[in-house]
C-alpha cells in the first residue's frame, strides 16, 4: 500500500493533511491525481457521507464510485494496457454530501510525478457551480446526489480545455449578502468547520469567477448599497490573496426579468454588477469585469429543480474559456 501522503500524488483543491492518516476534502470537485506505470489501481479510502467519485482516465470519464460510510477498497482502473496512464478521482457531489479522505493506493508497477499546471482557475459560487442536476433528466425531477457532477460543471471544463487545476468553492443555497453566504465560509478547507483555516498562500487562482446572486434575488431584489458593497468589499479580501488575478463577476444561466413577477431581476442585478465593478476601479482594482452567462434554453435540456444542464454548462465553458483566452492570454 502507497501511503496517501506519497510525494507522487497531487491533490488539486482544499484538502486538510492535519490528520496522519491522510488528507481529507468537503469541497466539490476535489481532485486526486496519480501518474500510474502499470494496469491496476485500487484506493483505500474512507467516507462519512454519500459521496461520489468520478473516475478520469488518460482524460476519459470511466465509472462512478459511490462511496460507502467507513474504511473501503475500491477497484479505480483495472487491465489497462501496461504503460503509462493518468487517473484523476474527482468529486462530483459536494460538501455537505460528506467529507472523504485518502488513506492509500495499491499499484501493480510504480507511480510517477504527475505534471503541474501553471495555471489555476477558482470558481467560487452556489448550487451552479456544484452541478446540482446538470445530469437530471427534467427540471421536475428533484436532487439527487445520482445527478450532481462537479466534473460537468462549466468552470471544470473550462479548465480542462485551458490545461488549468480547477478549484471549486461552491455550495447549494449560498449567496453573497445578507445571509447563508459564501464570504462567511471561504476561509476553510472544510466549509462546515471554522477551525479548519485554509493556508492562502497555496494554490493561488490566476482567475477567479465568482457566480453568486441567483439566490440572492430569488424572492426580492437585495438592498443595492449593502449587497454592492457587500461584494465589493469581498473582491477586497480576494485581492489580498490573489493580487494579479483576473476577476470575473459572473451571473447567469437561471435568472431573467421574468421570475420572481415584477422584480425585473436580471435588469437589476446588471446595474447591481455595475456599481460592483465601479466601487473596485475607484479603489484601484482594474482587472475586473462583468461576465454574462446567457438564459439556459430548453432546447438543451433543463436539470433537476430547473438547473442548468450538462450543455448548458457546455456553452457557459466556452463563454468563459473565449473570455480567458482573450483577456488573460496564459
Amino acid at each position: 500500500m502507497i501511503p496517501a501522503t506519497d510525494s507522487h500524488v497531487r491533490y488539486v483543491g482544499r484538502f486538510d493533511f492535519k490528520d496522519p492518516e491522510g488528507p481529507r476534502c468537503e469541497w466539490s470537485a476535489s481532485t486526486v491525481e496519480l501518474a500510474l506505470r502499470g494496469s491496476n489501481l485500487k484506493a483505500r479510502i474512507r467516507e462519512t457521507g454519500q459521496d461520489q467519485l468520478q473516475v478520469v482516465v488518460d482524460g476519459s470519464p470511466t465509472q462512478v464510485i459511490k462511496l460507502e460510510k467507513g474504511d473501503q477498497t475500491y477497484d479505480i482502473a483495472n487491465n489497462l494496457p501496461f504503460g503509462n496512464h493518468l487517473v484523476q478521482l474527482v468529486k462530483r457531489s459536494e460538501a455537505w454530501v460528506g467529507m472523504t479522505q485518502f488513506l492509500g493506493y495499491d499499484v501493480d508497477g510504480s507511480l510517477q510525478m504527475p505534471k503541474k499546471p501553471k495555471h489555476v482557475i477558482e470558481v467560487i459560487g452556489d448550487s451552479i457551480s456544484c452541478g446540482f442536476g446538470n445530469e437530471g433528466k427534467s427540471h421536475e425531477e428533484h436532487f439527487k446526489i445520482d445527478t450532481e457532477n462537479a466534473y460537468m460543471t462549466y468552470g471544470a471544463i473550462a479548465a480542462r480545455d485551458l490545461g488549468a487545476d480547477f478549484v471549486d468553492l461552491a455550495w447549494s443555497g449560498r449567496k453573497m449578502w445578507p445571509d447563508n453566504t459564501m464570504p462567511e465560509i471561504y476561509d476553510f478547507a472544510f466549509p462546515d468547520d471554522k477551525t479548519s483555516p485554509w493556508d492562502m498562500k497555496k494554490d493561488v487562482p490566476s482567475v477567479i469567477v465568482i457566480n453568486l446572486a441567483t439566490n440572492d434575488f430569488g424572492k426580492e431584489n437585495p438592498d443595492e448599497k449593502s449587497w454592492t458593497e457587500a461584494y465589493a468589499a469581498f473582491i477586497g479580501r480576494l485581492r489580498v490573496r490573489a493580487p494579479k488575478a483576473k476577476i470575473y463577476c459572473a451571473y447567469g444561466p437561471m435568472m431573467s426579468d421574468n421570475w420572481p413577477p415584477g422584480t425585473k431581476a436580471l435588469t437589476t442585478l446588471k446595474r447591481y454588477l455595475s456599481d460592483v465593478v465601479a466601487l473596485r476601479e475607484a479603489a484601484g482594482d482594474k482587472n475586473l469585469r462583468a461576465l454574462e452567462f446567457t438564459s439556459q434554453d430548453e432546447v438543451d435540456g433543463i436539470g433537476s429543480d430547473w438547473h442548468p444542464s450538462v450543455k448548458t454548462h457546455q456553452k457557459m465553458a466556452k463563454v468563459l474559456a473565449d473570455a480567458i483566452r482573450q483577456e488573460v492570454r496564459w
